[in-house]
């Protein structure tokens, strides 16, 4: 017998348990991420009101949730603690969406149309003091500095708890409340003073 063929004989007799070795733990492995999954897709209603909040438009919304949940499918193998997939999966949903907006600067032309539209009034179609006064809102938070406007819409758009928050911007519970009490102050102030 040659050294090839008693290779041969170990390798075969030695290969169907190490292959169901490896079977075995790729089908756990695809169970727990299955599971996992299927834990973050209990939270696509934050995931879409995340994704609304930054891009103020119901459509692009869907498309960036859906955006979402194919990197989180994708990535999931690199969540090391389930206990933090909630925060893992809206930071995702805030970098997704931050990442839109620096690509296709879609969000900023469609501001600057909505900021103009809003302040032409046409005859034929008053505004009503509702309308007048979510205008102002939204053009409040659309002045927001960039850290204070993520916290706002996390908190007001996506409900989320400030250590949800945290966790999610990777900041200390404390700096959440402040830019939240300051984002508060300067919607206020904003609305306050009318349109400019």
């Amino acid at each position: 017998m040659m050294i090839e063929d008693v290779l041969r004989e170990q390798s075969i007799t030695m290969s169907p348990g190490v292959d169901q070795e490896r079977e075995n733990a790729g089908l756990r492995e695809n169970d727990r991420a299955k599971t996992s999954f299927e834990s973050l897709l209990a939270h696509r209603e934050s995931v879409f009101r995340i994704c609304l909040g930054f891009s103020r438009n119901y459509v692009e919304a869907e498309d960036l949730a859906q955006e979402v949940y194919l990197k989180a499918y994708r990535n999931i193998g690199a969540l090391k603690d389930p206990a933090l997939s909630k925060e893992w999966l809206f930071r995702i949903a805030k970098n997704a969406c931050l990442d839109r907006s620096k690509k296709t600067r879609i969000r900023a032309v469609r501001l600057r149309r909505w900021a103009e539209s809003a302040t032409q009034c046409d005859d034929s179609e008053a505004a009503s003091p509702a309308d007048d006064w979510l205008a102002g809102l939204k053009a409040a938070v659309r002045r927001l500095p960039k850290k204070l406007r993520s916290v706002f819409i996390l908190r007001l758009y996506g409900h989320l708890t400030y250590d949800e928050i945290a966790a999610t911007l990777g900041i200390a519970r404390g700096t959440v409340m402040s830019r939240l009490n300051r984002a508060r102050a300067k919607v206020a102030e904003t609305i306050r003073e009318g349109p400019r």
